[in-house]
């Protein structure tokens, strides 16, 4: 087999893989800083995280499209999946390149199969011990129209321009995450900028952004 063909290849895989993660991390943060209203997430639910990042929120775009509800079919879909079923197949053929190159053409398709094998069981490996129990833990956490009246702790600083975070605590105790934004018809009459560590109360929130409105007053 062709090696530079090989190598662009396991190259595209591997970059791929780890583009999709970074792009959607990035995004989340620029948009944070910058104050833009919309991200790149690739989920269709709101922007939470229990303390163990976006991997399934992430996969729930797929899950939708596939027409498995989240749930998982005969083979769930799942982007996070994918994306590792990627880079362990690009890792496992730039391991094996020099064999595959080297051996009959015959043993050389047999060695892309393992490596073929190995990343499938990555990606059942990853949905069936963390997406799977993410999914099934959905019953305790917080739906979104839940919000409004509960009290959370900023994490990331936010002004009345820009985005920041806030954090809150499921029936389980798990922290979940959203993004947040001072509430524009109190923005005049709290300080410029409202700091990690600080309370705040959730006032409103939109839900088509995924996007929570704060307060500082506590007795409105």
């Amino acid at each position: 087999m062709d090696d530079s063909v090989l190598i662009y290849v396991f190259n595209i895989c591997l970059i791929v893989g780890f583009l999709i993660p970074l792009l959607n991390l990035l995004t989340g943060w620029f948009g944070s800083f910058l104050g833009v209203g919309a991200d790149v997430d690739l989920d269709t639910g709101y922007d939470a995280s229990a303390d163990v990042g976006d991997a399934g929120d992430m996969g729930d775009a797929g899950d939708a499209a596939s027409g498995s509800g989240g749930k998982g079919g005969v083979f769930p879909f799942n982007i996070m999946c994918i994306c590792l079923f990627l880079i362990v197949f690009g890792a496992a053929g730039h391991a094996l390149r020099r064999f595959i190159t080297s051996s009959p053409l015959l043993l050389a398709v047999l060695l892309l199969f393992g490596c073929a094998v190995l990343a499938g069981f990555s990606y059942f490996a990853l949905y069936t011990l963390i997406i799977k129990r993410l999914r099934n833990s959905d019953s305790y956490v917080i739906s979104f129209n839940e919000l409004p009246g509960k009290t959370a702790d900023v994490t990331l600083a936010m002004t009345a321009g820009s985005i920041g975070t806030i954090s809150l605590r499921d029936s389980t105790g798990a922290a979940i995450s959203f993004r947040a934004k001072i509430d524009p018809e109190l923005a005049s009459q709290m300080p410029e900028t409202v700091k990690a560590g600080e309370k705040v109360l959730i006032t409103e929130v939109d839900v088509k952004n995924k996007l929570c409105y704060v307060s500082t007053f506590f007795n409105r």
